[in-house]
């Protein structure tokens, strides 16, 4: 998961429509006194805020939950800027507070919840009918028993907007007159929904390229709130940029699981805290510790490095498992270093085991020995039970599996049975 920078973040925040309208209802209490003996708006006073604030009366019960989410840290009770103060001139930090903070009160709904950590989940945008089908189940299934119903229409009256101030936000289809249609019923209730989370900025609305359907994405803003959230309640949600922070062997453990534009980013964020000379060693250990993807990773790190990494990387020729890829970095940088055959024959093996740690066998195959004609790759395959790799029947076997070549695999399966059964080799 890639999340914005908080400045960013904060500035997103500040321009979100319902911490706007949180700000306008809390001033307008200030100045009307219309609260309850509860503390809360009183049906008139959210009429009388809707009508003169321009707002929706959903949107004054909305604003309302976050005036009370937030003030305990914006306005007389935290001893702080009030909330349009903090909007206008609080610190990135104070900004994330209070958003986080009416995240909190707008996610209190487990069906709002529900929808936010399905989105996170899914990390892109999702079509409007997809989202519907998953709405419909957890408004049908997890209902929290002590919500509030939302308050009825007379007979032939109009429905209202949102119960009183105090209530959820977002109505499920208990909000709707029992005859109608549970479609039409889920259908109103995801509307109202979607309508919450964009006023608060957590999601985005979209069109699919296709078709130009519907679609909703968690925004930045979003993700950074949702990722806070599963993390509070334990989730494992690994964050690109965050292995800055960790030694060689986090970086090559994280890059394992990355795309080549997130490998990027991931390297780029770790060497900007290191002086070259250091993550070197600090590679080059790793390396030696580690799997042969992980070998072939660090030094693709180090290729990055480039130079400055050069003492280093000619102390790993002393490395049994990475003299070769250390003398194949000093070749490609013009330096002098011995690669014999043995050398390139283990080297193929433990770039072939590397990738097959994270991509098929047969793209594996497809990758390796492209440019040799079929006989030379026959004869080289066929010697590669000699090699002393822990990795050599696996990569072996997949060569025999998928190679396209006839005589290629048949030399693959014959070398897999040498060394699996090194006895079979000196019959």
């Amino acid at each position: 998961m890639r999340l914005a920078p908080r400045d960013e973040l904060a500035g997103m925040a500040r321009v979100a429509p319902l911490l706007r309208a949180a700000r306008d209802v809390g001033q307008w209490a200030e100045r009307a006194a219309s609260l309850s003996a509860e503390g809360e708006l009183t049906p008139d006073a959210v009429a009388a805020a809707a009508t003169a604030l321009d707002l929706a009366p959903r949107e004054v019960a909305a604003a309302w939950l976050v005036v009370n989410a937030t003030g305990k840290l914006a306005g007389p009770e935290s001893g702080a800027p009030g909330l349009g103060a903090v909007l206008a001139r609080g610190e990135t930090e104070a900004v994330l507070r209070v958003w986080d903070a009416a995240l909190a009160a707008v996610l209190g709904s487990e069906e709002l919840d529900g929808i936010a950590t399905a989105l996170y989940t899914v990390g892109g945008p999702v079509g409007m009918d997809g989202l519907f089908d998953a709405y419909a189940s957890a408004a049908g299934t997890r209902r929290p028993p002590a919500q509030p119903a939302p308050a009825q229409s007379a007979p032939g009256q109009p429905a209202p907007d949102t119960a009183a101030a105090g209530q959820v936000i977002v109505p499920g289809p208990a909000a709707s007159d029992p005859a109608s249609d549970p479609a039409e019923a889920h259908g109103a209730a995801l509307s109202l929904a979607l309508e919450t989370l964009a006023d608060l900025g957590v999601v985005e609305l979209g069109t699919e390229d296709g078709d130009g359907s519907l679609t909703v994405a968690l925004s930045p803003l979003g993700t950074w709130g949702v990722h806070r959230r599963l993390r509070a309640q334990g989730w494992h949600v690994p964050v690109l940029g965050a292995v800055r922070k960790d030694g060689a062997q986090g970086l090559l453990a994280a890059l394992a699981n990355c795309d080549a534009e997130d490998g990027e980013a991931e390297i780029t964020a770790w060497l900007e805290v290191r002086e070259p000379a250091v993550a070197a060693a600090e590679l080059i250990d790793a390396a030696a510790s580690g799997s042969p993807g992980q070998r072939g990773a660090a030094f693709a790190v180090l290729d990055r490095i480039g130079l400055p990494a050069l003492d280093q990387v000619r102390g790993a020729l002393d490395r049994p498992l990475l003299r070769a890829h250390a003398a194949v970095w000093l070749i490609e940088h013009g330096e002098e270093a011995h690669l014999d055959p043995a050398d390139r024959t283990w080297l193929l093996v433990d770039l072939g085991a590397g990738l097959l740690e994270e991509a098929s066998a047969q793209d594996v195959v497809a990758e390796l020995l492209p440019d040799l004609p079929a006989k030379d790759q026959a004869e080289i395959v066929a010697r590669l039970w000699e090699v002393s790799h822990p990795g050599v029947t696996s990569f072996l076997t997949a060569l025999g599996d998928h190679h396209p070549d006839p005589a290629v695999a048949r030399a693959a399966r014959k070398a897999a049975f040498k060394a699996r059964s090194p006895a079979a080799a000196t019959d």
